[in-house]
């Protein structure tokens, strides 16, 4: 058993080296595509300037790259079936600075003037406006823009409503009425408006009383 063993090793030794030498020969004999063949096949296929080209360890391939105004190419080329793979391209060329960073801070510039002004500073507007004393103040969220209502009592006989725009601190309308009767309800939106009238005093006796 032993001695067929040792001459079935060789044959097997022999047939593997003839299949490398063959591999080795036809390696040697192939045609593979040269340096000028690659640089016609790019040309013929992109635009631009041939900035590299390199060769593979196993010498199977091309690295070539390209350039035009535009882009930068990156590919290969497989020397034995003279085929391009793998290509990849990068924008070369400045991209224009879009507009929208400056609408965004227009509209950030536009946020800051829409802030909304205190109740404070309504009260402050409408004494500057009309004086007197305050009353009361509502806001208006259902116009546009929102409002404040401030009522103001000017004097013994006369009142105010006053209606201040919250974004910019305008005065829309003042609107007068007598204290001495009920007030009519100036701001829409709050039917149960408190009412602010003066009556006189009936059991105030001003009648001098005679000592004799």
């Amino acid at each position: 058993m032993k001695k067929l063993i040792k001459p079935f090793l060789i044959v097997m030794m022999a047939i593997l080296l003839i299949a490398l030498i063959a591999i080795i020969y036809i390696r040697s004999t192939e045609q593979l595509m040269d340096k000028n063949s690659a640089k016609t096949l790019v040309s013929e296929r992109y635009k631009g300037d041939i900035s590299k080209l390199t060769q593979s360890k196993d010498n199977r391939l091309f690295y070539v790259e390209i350039k035009d105004k535009d882009k930068k190419y990156s590919l290969e080329i497989d020397r034995r079936k003279e085929t391009i793979k793998n290509v990849t391209s990068q924008s070369t060329s400045k991209q224009p600075t879009k507009q929208q960073p400056k609408t965004k801070q227009k509209s950030k510039k536009e946020n800051k003037n829409k802030t909304i002004i205190t109740e404070k500073r309504a009260k402050q507007i409408v004494m500057n406006e009309v004086g007197g004393t305050f009353v009361d103040i509502k806001k208006n969220d259902n116009s546009k823009p929102a409002t404040y209502t401030v009522t103001q009592h000017v004097d013994q006989d006369e009142g105010a409503v006053v209606s201040v725009n919250s974004l910019n601190g305008k005065v829309n309308s003042v609107s007068w009425f007598n204290i001495e009767q009920p007030q009519t309800d100036y701001n829409e939106g709050y039917a149960n408006k408190e009412q602010y009238y003066y009556e006189d005093d009936d059991d105030y006796d001003d009648d001098e009383v005679d000592d004799d």
